[in-house]
């Protein structure tokens, strides 16, 4: 476990590095994610763009769903999640909702807010 937390740490300080840059005028924010599979070891990252309208509504959490371990500190958010099939957001400081995923299985899941925004909270749902 403790080699997992400081694989984790190790790559959302890489996200915040890698995705911590300003974008260019008149680009549009995203937020940056790295999916780490804590049976296998793989992860993969990319970035996603806000959530709009009835989207950024949080549906309830299933039964199945099962997360733990938060961490939120400046522009990063990391949780731990094991589902079926569940989603994973964050609130940034800039007004808007980040989420990514169709996870199935079991990842500790890592979110970087775009430059200049910092987290307000985060979490999960689906099953």
């Amino acid at each position: 476990m403790k080699l997992r937390n400081s694989v984790g740490i190790s790559v959302l300080c890489a996200v915040g590095i890698a995705v911590g840059s300003a974008p260019p005028a008149g680009a549009v924010a995203e937020a940056g994610y790295t999916w780490l599979d804590l049976v296998t070891g793989r992860g993969y990252s990319g970035t996603t763009a806000r959530l709009s309208g009835t989207e950024a509504e949080v549906p309830p959490r299933g039964p199945s769903l099962d997360c733990r371990d938060p961490y939120l500190s400046g522009s990063g958010y990391a949780l731990s999640c094991s589902g079926t099939d569940f989603h994973v957001f964050v609130d940034c400081s800039n007004g808007d909702r980040y989420a990514y995923g169709r996870g199935a299985g079991e990842y500790r899941i890592l979110f970087t807010c775009p430059s200049g925004a910092t987290v307000l909270r985060g979490g999960a749902y689906g099953d």
